[in-house]
């Protein structure tokens, strides 16, 4: 069975349903509550684990009740856990993220200690996929040098000078359009489509070795194959909550690399799983089933 180690942030996420934003001072009620795994690193880890991907986790754990919430929710999707640290000097990482019914727009508090670095990262096999985010640059580092050979993707979401040199060592970066506009100093416009060629291109100039897949929110996913330059739009449906799409779209992304798929295949798997995302709350609790987005692809591609 084919393996993958998921390297990087872990949360505990609080779900918040209101009916509309409070105003200072006041009391409110909120419709549901639930509490669930979060991170980027971590979402992935369950996604591929749902889809039946021996899956391992390597991050940092506080010593705390929400940190022994996760490891059971871990266990109960069977994530190898051998690799996460637990720390007795800070809390496990929570997120609150706070949902307008009426707008479906959402509010993200994150509640936590500064990020802390695996100290160690002994692993006792070769990983096929390795996933990791760039909140822990160093142990992400080691093990991109550590296995050459596997097939690794990294989440190119946010701008520092870590995750760019990440991407130098990654053979696929899922990056934002954020990312990509700061790295190459070029602007997006849709109404010129040359702007999209340009920004790939001097992506690549500058990683000779690493394929980019850009986010464009609500608009897709941008890609090359074959030398052409692509967007695969994504998936309509009715938004009620758009968190951790981002994360379950780069998981679709890689199990699909990981299946032997081409770059155009992944990026319209993970369009389709993150669409799917956006119609449940929270990011672990919408995780679509494999069957369901294979059944949009063979309908659609």
């Amino acid at each position: 069975m084919l393996k993958s180690l998921c390297l990087g942030r872990v949360t505990y996420d609080i779900n918040l349903v209101v009916d509309k934003m409070p105003a200072e001072g006041s009391k409110n009620e909120f419709f549901e509550k639930d509490g669930s795994i979060g991170g980027d690193a971590a979402t992935v880890a369950c996604c591929l684990a749902r889809w039946g991907v021996n899956t391992s986790f390597a991050g940092v754990l506080g010593n705390d009740v929400n940190g022994t919430r996760v490891r059971k929710a871990f266990d109960k999707l069977h994530i190898d856990t051998r690799n996460i640290e637990p720390s007795y000097d800070n809390d496990t990482a929570m997120t609150l993220i706070i949902i307008n019914k009426g707008t479906r727009r959402n509010t993200i508090f994150n509640i936590s200690d500064k990020y802390i670095s695996l100290k160690k990262c002994d692993f006792d096999f070769t990983p096929d996929l390795i996933y990791v985010d760039g909140y822990d640059a160093v142990a992400a580092k080691n093990l991109l040098e550590r296995f050459p050979k596997s097939l690794s993707v990294v989440d190119a979401s946010l701008v520092t000078s870590s995750v760019l040199e990440l991407c130098k060592r990654a053979k696929y970066a899922v990056c934002s359009r954020e990312f990509a506009e700061t790295v190459t100093g070029i602007q997006i416009d849709f109404q010129v489509p040359n702007t999209l060629v340009q920004i790939y291109q001097k992506l690549k100039k500058k990683y000779l070795n690493t394929e980019f897949i850009i986010t464009l929110g609500d608009r897709g996913a941008l890609y090359c194959i074959n030398n052409q330059i692509k967007i695969t739009p994504s998936l309509k449906t009715e938004v009620l909550d758009t968190h951790g799409c981002g994360s379950i779209f780069r998981a679709a992304l890689a199990y699909t690399l990981l299946g032997g798929g081409d770059v155009e295949k992944a990026v319209k798997m993970g369009c389709i799983a993150a669409g799917l995302a956006t119609t449940k709350i929270g990011a672990v609790n919408s995780i679509p089933t494999l069957e369901d987005i294979k059944n949009i692809y063979e309908q659609n591609y």
